[in-house]
């Protein structure tokens, strides 16, 4: 479906990420979308400015009122008690200081003091949020004055959201995707190999309560995590590396239930129904689950051009929307579903062979 497209001025071989569209967050007939870009723009050539975070009507693609204005990239976005959470990499927020996290409310669109400066001096990756906390991920090394290691969980006292003093779980590297799967477990993804001073590699759970230890994760990825979608008792893992894999793991213990093999990396995923979509850069996938792929062409595949659909059980749909680009070839990084619809991001530029830049909406897949 042709709605508003992301258009990038500045774009440049130098400059491949300008425009992309980071993450997208659906709440009934919004579609929140996060970025690295300034404007957007209709098919008639109108050029509207909006700034790292815009909406849309989530049935029509139409461009909304909501206009923030935020002088940095924003990554990540979040919803719960009517606010807009979002993490990215930024300084000010309508004109008032707010280090790389914010939140609006979504009834007026504006700027929440509930969340007041945080003062993260990193960027904000991730963001998960339920009725009882918001869980951050990054790369930073404080949260609110607080000794953080590119985890944090915030809790309202007082009205207000502010650091959960006990949860301290310490990754060693970036923290890129985090689910929610239950007041009690929460499972984290990212470059890290160490979290609190055991190995886990990519992939991690930790207690949602008090301390945010680290609990039992029995699968690692061998690469990084650069996205997580629950369903159910499933948890599915965009995965990065040489070519790129998509992972499907059991909920409660992290057992991996399947992969599946593409020739470039795995990027974003999303559930609609039962069934996991994934995006990537590649344009080619195995011909089925946990058969190896060799990402330069030595082996028998099956064309999918930057986005691909599996059951849950890890078999390939025939689902097979065209995406390509003439500016890059990072493909898709942000997915998101609802209403039987899949919205993607990123950084491509045509769809089914028409222009249609970085934003797209798939109807009743």
């Amino acid at each position: 479906m042709r709605g508003w497209q992301v258009p990038a001025s500045d774009w440049s071989p130098s400059n491949k990420e300008a425009g992309r569209v980071d993450d997208l967050l659906r709440a009934g007939r919004r579609l929140y979308v996060a970025g690295n870009f300034t404007e957007f723009a209709n098919h008639a050539g109108r050029v509207v400015r909006r700034s790292y975070l815009a909406s849309v009507r989530s049935s029509t693609g139409k461009l909304g009122a909501f206009a923030p204005r935020i002088n940095g990239r924003v990554f990540a976005l979040a919803k719960a008690h009517g606010l807009l959470f979002v993490g990215g990499s930024f300084s000010s927020v309508n004109g008032h200081a707010r280090h790389n996290i914010a939140a609006f409310n979504m009834r007026t669109g504006r700027l929440s003091h509930r969340l007041r400066d945080l003062h993260i001096p990193g960027a904000v990756e991730a963001l998960a949020a339920n009725r009882k906390a918001v869980y951050v991920g990054g790369s930073f090394s404080s949260v609110g004055g607080r000794r953080r290691a590119n985890l944090a969980k915030l809790t309202v006292r007082g009205g207000r959201y502010r650091v959960a003093r006990g949860w301290r779980p310490r990754a060693n590297k970036m923290v890129r995707a985090i689910v929610i799967v239950s007041s009690q477990r929460i499972v984290a993804g990212g470059d890290f190999t160490v979290v609190s001073g055991r190995r886990q590699e990519h992939m991690v759970a930790l207690g949602g309560g008090r301390r945010g230890r680290v609990k039992q994760w029995r699968s690692h990825p061998r690469a990084e995590i650069l996205d997580l979608a629950q369903a159910g008792k499933s948890i599915y893992a965009a995965e990065a590396g040489s070519g790129g894999t998509a992972l499907k793991y059991g909920a409660r213990h992290g057992k991996q239930k399947w992969f599946y093999k593409t020739d470039g990396n795995v990027q974003a995923v999303t559930v609609v129904g039962r069934s996991p979509v994934f995006g990537m850069h590649g344009d080619n996938v195995a011909p089925r689950k946990n058969r190896d792929m060799s990402e330069f062409g030595h082996s028998r595949r099956i064309e999918r051009h930057k986005l691909f659909m599996l059951t849950k059980k890890g078999k390939l749909r025939s689902w097979n929307p065209n995406l390509t680009s003439t500016e890059g070839v990072l493909g898709v990084w942000a997915l998101c579903a609802g209403g039987g619809n899949v919205y993607a991001g990123g950084d491509f530029t045509i769809v089914h062979g028409k222009k249609q830049q970085r934003l797209a909406i798939f109807r009743h897949v």
